[in-house]
């Protein structure tokens, strides 16, 4: 199950989608920002807890609540870290059986990157993991994609996934706001169901 795995890591940067008109320059930084971020705040972190405390450390300019969820976000890199409820994830296993993970996720993402990046994103925080062995990555359970061309890895212990997430940006002045789709890299620390 590892080599289609890490094959599956390897064309993931393959997918293409845009990144909303944004410039190469600031999508670049805003996904070196998203990369820190998920490995930083949400893959090595198991907790909400843990992982507000290494959001905290960031210092994004913005913390606000949504719902039961905590948003960070930053303006200058385009980028945002929320921590809460998760929105269900599902795959079907080897044996055919469509299995879910639910729980409390961590999900980081930005307008100005694409799934095609994202896919890239979530590639190089989880290859080196699958090779060295990693606890971090337990027993993988199935990988692939969802409609949007984003890359999906369940393990026992783990799921990666990129939902779409929609993001909007309201000018301060006129209050008019504009919505942005784009993916999310969500980790979910649970065992599927």
């Amino acid at each position: 199950m590892i080599r289609p795995l890490i094959l599956l890591l390897a064309l993931a940067g393959c997918v293409q989608t845009g990144n909303n008109g944004f410039g190469a320059g600031v999508g670049d930084i805003a996904a070196q920002r998203m990369r820190f971020a998920a490995e930083a705040v949400c893959l090595n972190n198991t907790t909400r807890r843990s992982q507000d405390r290494a959001a905290r450390a960031l210092n994004y300019a913005v913390r606000e609540r949504d719902g039961s969820a905590i948003v960070y976000a930053s303006p200058g890199t385009l980028t945002f870290i929320r921590i809460g409820p998760a929105p269900e994830q599902t795959f079907t296993d080897e044996q055919g059986t469509r299995r879910k993970v639910t729980g409390n996720g961590c999900s980081v993402g930005s307008p100005a990157v694409g799934t095609r990046l994202a896919n890239k994103l979530a590639g190089e925080i989880l290859a080196p993991r699958l090779i060295d062995g990693s606890d971090t990555l337990l027993a993988p359970l199935g990988a692939g994609t969802n409609v949007d061309g984003g890359v999906g890895f369940f393990f026992s212990n783990l799921a990666v996934t990129l939902p779409v997430a929609r993001t909007t940006f309201s000018d301060p002045e006129t209050g008019e706001g504009t919505a942005f789709d784009h993916p999310v890299i969500l980790i979910v620390h649970s065992r599927p169901q």
